[in-house]
């Protein structure tokens, strides 16, 4: 019921008032379930907010994920957000920061904000090994998973299972890596931190194709590539990038 927009204008709650200046970056796909969107879906609507007449405090989905903690300490910010429980609001002054694309469409801005405010986070460029950023515990998780994994790290990469790591040690790492490769998930959202020219391959399962990080790698000047291949093909495939690019 709580979901329903339409009981929740029958029945509303008691009203929560809250004074001074706030504004929301909240939104349907960036609610802590998902990296990728909260990063490029939410935290670049505070791009805006540093456009505002006055410091407004954020209002934030509800959401236990650490990840969301993490990048609002990193950007300073922790301190003035805050999600609330209750579903009626009563805003003293309220400002719409609205987000800078559509979900999943990139915008330069946005892209050069989240680099500039993650950069204290950077590791030296080419400092690292090289990594290959892999997907666990979730959707869409290729039957050849441990097959590819084998090849990467065979040729030197260094496999990162993202889903372990702190914000700052995906930063980091993916910052210093000089070549990057990964399985199309959330963690691939990475290669935002990557230093231009930096290749990356991107792996994906036959059945599925989504173009959100190739459009994040054209924008940051990456040497992009991509391969959906299987068996044989795929391992042929992964030779010849290897070859090529690194």
């Amino acid at each position: 019921m709580s979901e329903d927009k339409l009981l929740a204008h029958m029945l509303p709650q008691k009203s929560r008032h809250l004074t001074g200046a706030w504004t929301s970056i909240a939104s349907n796909w960036g609610d802590g379930r998902n990296y990728f969107h909260w990063i490029t879906d939410n935290l670049t609507r505070l791009f805006v907010r540093e456009s505002l007449p006055e410091s407004a405090r954020v209002l934030l989905p509800i959401s236990t994920s650490p990840y969301i903690r993490e990048t609002l300490e990193i950007l300073g910010i922790a301190e003035l957000c805050e999600s609330p429980r209750e579903t009626n609001l009563c805003v003293e002054r309220f400002y719409f920061c609205s987000p800078v694309a559509m979900s999943g469409v990139w915008n330069p801005l946005g892209f050069d904000w989240l680099r500039k405010s993650f950069s204290p986070c950077f590791g030296a460029v080419g400092s690292g090994p090289a990594v290959f950023l892999t997907r666990r515990g979730s959707n869409r998780i290729p039957a050849f998973l441990e097959t590819i994994e084998a090849l990467f790290r065979k040729a030197g990469f260094k496999i990162l299972d993202c889903g372990k790591l702190t914000v700052r040690e995906q930063i980091s790492a993916v910052s210093a890596a000089p070549a990057i490769a990964g399985i199309h998930g959330a963690a691939m959202t990475n290669i935002l931190w990557a230093s231009p020219t930096t290749p990356v391959l991107e792996v994906f399962e036959p059945s599925y194709l989504n173009a959100c990080y190739e459009q994040i790698a054209f924008q940051g000047g990456l040497r992009y590539a991509a391969t959906c291949e299987i068996g044989s093909a795929l391992e042929a495939s992964v030779g010849r990038w290897l070859r090529n690019y690194v």
